[in-house]
């Protein structure tokens, strides 16, 4: 089975073409489950390793270009993802299914996309996000108060005055799996600004169950979170990820519309064999 493996500004990911149902064909055959598969699939060592496994697929609605199935490296399944986005963009791309203006059917809703530099840079424009929402919790007996909000799916953003300092997975798993968020559980993103227009960003995954490298979404989060504080009083607003890179985000005065803008890169392409999941 074909497939490739993208990653944008830090978050990778295994992309597939199923329009034909190949994925389905193949699973069937072997006997194993879609999460399963997906868990071998992004497992480092003995799998590919990746943040997420996306299918594409024929789209229901004809007016759109393609609709995807997006899962995280645990084999949940998640309804967006900002940098799963603009690498599943790319990929239809570089496949010839999709021109400069895109749009796509995900379990947010319909995402809309613009290629920029040949598909090295996409742009997409995520369904509305909800209010920002102060909420005040109690972790180890200390209350530790953020903000929620839902930008395709759900964060909550902490600030803080030195990130380097926080203990990401730690914290970030006891806030994702607190009572206050249950039963999906939420993301979790700690933040520092730097001036007027940039922030830093360090982000626990909900589906990866790790700090990854970066988080489209959870960029986003921060924006906004930022923005409502007037943290930030310029846009587009520039959110340095862990990788280093550099994602921008941008939104209309009323918040109705709002992008994300970064990097996307092909990393290979390749044939996947049965082998590792007997």
């Amino acid at each position: 089975m074909d497939f490739a493996k993208l990653e944008g500004s830090g978050n990778d990911f295994i992309l597939i073409d199923n329009r034909d149902g190949k994925v389905d064909k193949f699973l069937s055959k072997i006997s194993i489950a879609v999460e399963d598969f997906v868990r071998k699939l992004c497992q480092p060592h003995k799998g590919i390793s990746a943040d997420g496994v996306i299918l594409i697929e024929s789209p229901l609605d004809p007016s759109n270009d393609f609709r995807w199935q997006f899962f995280n490296s645990d084999g949940s399944s998640a309804e967006m993802c900002g940098n799963g986005a603009r690498c599943a963009v790319r990929f239809c791309y570089d496949l010839g299914l999709v021109e400069k203006n895109v749009s796509f059917e995900t379990d947010a809703g319909v995402v809309k996309a613009e290629i920029l530099e040949g598909g090295r840079r996409v742009k997409v424009q995520l369904t509305t996000p909800s209010e920002v929402e102060e909420k005040t919790i109690e972790l180890e007996n200390v209350k530790l108060t953020g903000y929620f909000v839902n930008t395709g799916v759900p964060h909550f953003v902490v600030v803080t005055e030195n990130l380097s300092n926080i203990d990401v997975v730690r914290l970030g798993r006891k806030i994702r799996f607190h009572s206050e968020f249950k039963p999906k559980g939420t993301n979790v993103n700690f933040i520092t600004t730097v001036d007027k227009r940039t922030l830093t960003l360090r982000t626990y995954e909900r589906g990866v169950e790790t700090e990854t490298l970066a988080c489209g979404t959870g960029a986003t989060a921060a924006a906004l979170v930022a923005h409502t504080l007037k943290l930030i009083e310029l846009k587009p607003v520039n959110v340095l990820t862990r990788s280093g890179e550099i994602l921008r985000v941008d939104f209309s005065d009323d918040i109705k519309e709002i992008f994300l803008e970064g990097p996307v890169r092909k990393i290979y392409e390749g044939f996947l064999f049965s082998e590792i999941f007997k």
